[in-house]
């Protein structure tokens, strides 16, 4: 038998997505997420500046930690090379002040691979959605037009990884949620898969243990 656990996820950045949400032998339960709006990089010179912009991002991460006090933290993790080079510092030194708390305060943490927790929540593009891209990208080379247009006139779009992340997340959350993610909840999204991934590897123990 499972005991509850508190979950706080992040996908942590200049505007990082969060979750809070109890793992539960029943099941998930979500009890709030969202985005932290975003800070941009202040001016001043180069580095003074950017660890400005880390503190001033920072201090919201500690605030969801204060106000949830959660059991664990699931945290993305950092791919080399995914961003341009500032860009990547400014991340790599929010993670680094992350873990830097994780130390002091041994909150457990476990870092997830993006490839890994999309795989394992089940965030795979659908037939009908493959279907769709085929048909943007053969109406772009049929009419040798940037644009694609639906059946009604509309312009239309490729399906990407991000489309896919929102449609799982409101298929596992919709219940919870005040209403359903669009684009521009992608990072809120993506920190709900990654907090539903833990509680799927809790489970996952839990049923190896018993057999």
């Amino acid at each position: 038998m499972l005991n509850d656990e508190r979950i706080l996820s992040l996908d942590v950045s200049s505007k990082t997505g969060w979750a809070s949400m109890i793992s539960t032998n029943d099941g998930i339960v979500l009890e709030q997420s969202g985005i932290i709006p975003a800070i941009h990089q202040p001016e001043g010179v180069y580095p003074q500046n950017f660890l400005e912009w880390v503190d001033s991002c920072f201090v919201h991460i500690i605030d969801l930690i204060d106000r949830f006090a959660p059991d664990v933290l699931v945290i993305e993790e950092t791919v080399a090379g995914s961003k341009e080079v500032y860009s990547q510092k400014f991340l790599e030194w929010m993670h680094y002040r992350l873990a830097k708390l994780i130390k002091e305060t041994s909150i457990r943490a476990v870092y997830l691979l993006t490839g890994t927790w999309r795989s394992e929540v089940g965030a795979k593009m659908t037939k009908e959605e493959s279907k769709h891209n085929k048909y943007v990208r053969e109406y772009k080379q049929k009419y040798k037009t940037k644009v694609a247009k639906g059946a009604d006139g509309k312009r239309v779009g490729i399906k990407t990884k991000k489309h896919v992340n929102i449609r799982r997340a409101n298929e596992i959350f919709g219940e919870f949620l005040p209403r359903l993610l669009q684009k521009k909840d992608e990072d809120e999204a993506d920190a709900l898969l990654l907090g539903y991934c833990y509680h799927l590897r809790r489970i996952k123990n839990e049923s190896r243990s018993l057999g």
